[in-house]
């Protein structure tokens, strides 16, 4: 019986007529090892779509508004923060910073440039979202820990109003700074999704009920009012248009994360061959 070439080749190593230890595996045994590392290449777009399923599934339960609940919250916080850090940065003094049980929230400020000040709420979360899910994954920790300095600064540089604010801003920095010292990897790594996917589809959610408020008759003055005051316009025009930037900017991100993976896979894929 003929041998194959798999035992001749063996048995010239075996023999010392070939040099070396490559070893030959098995089919089976490669095309497990290939649908692994093709797995691994396609980690991070699994794990964002993972994370807007997780979103948009528990975002539509019943219970899903108490399950989000402190993301929602950490959101309110990023907008206010937007608010206060323009109105600083544009040379405003920012006398305090409040959210609310009902996911509202209040920055007040003194100064500064309101036609700045207004839309840094909302596009503010929006542009917070966009850089989550735009920052490399293998920086997930240094991107948590960081997020901790948005109710670190809430705390100690824009005077939270009331004991609401300081608890919950006590819990997120510590909870962030917690998930960055030990979570795993990739489990960091997803966190760094989960809250860009959810930070980015609240902002929208956001500025759809911005611009419901708008076209109502209720005399409730929103951040569209105040940009409507500071330049030109009625609200209802501002409200649709930063709805319009922050969708454009969102998937913009989405677009760009998925090419992005894509390209690696591609690259990884091209040295592994």
């Amino acid at each position: 019986m003929s041998k194959s070439t798999e035992d001749l080749l063996r048995e010239l190593q075996t023999s010392g007529a070939i040099q070396g230890s490559t070893a030959i595996a098995p089919a089976g045994e490669g095309g497990v090892r290939a649908r692994a590392a093709g797995l691994r290449r396609r980690w991070g777009a699994l794990m964002l779509i993972g994370a807007a399923i997780l979103v948009a599934v528990v975002g539509s339960l019943p219970v899903g508004t108490y399950v989000l609940y402190p993301f929602s919250l950490f959101v309110t916080l990023l907008h206010e923060t937007g608010h206060a850090l323009v109105a600083t940065i544009t040379g405003g003094s920012v006398r305090q910073i409040e959210i609310a049980d009902n996911l509202s929230g209040v920055t007040t400020f003194s100064g500064g440039i309101q036609g700045l000040i207004a839309p840094a709420g909302y596009l503010g979360a929006t542009l917070a979202g966009v850089g989550m899910i735009l920052t490399p994954l293998r920086y997930a920790r240094w991107l948590i820990g960081t997020l901790a300095l948005v109710p670190l600064a809430a705390l100690t540089v824009f005077h939270p109003a009331d004991a609401f604010t300081v608890v919950w801003c006590v819990i997120f920095a510590s909870c962030l700074l917690v998930a960055a010292w030990r979570l795993p990897a990739r489990a960091a790594a997803f966190l760094q999704l989960f809250l860009g996917v959810e930070t980015g589809l609240n902002s929208v959610r956001d500025l759809s009920a911005l611009l419901t408020i708008s076209q109502s008759n209720a005399h409730i003055y929103t951040d569209a009012d105040a940009m409507s005051k500071a330049l030109f316009g009625p609200p209802t025009f501002w409200a649709i248009a930063w709805a319009v930037l922050s969708v454009v900017l969102l998937a913009t991100a989405l677009l760009k994360f998925a090419r992005r993976e894509l390209a690696e896979s591609s690259l990884q894929h091209s040295a592994v061959s």
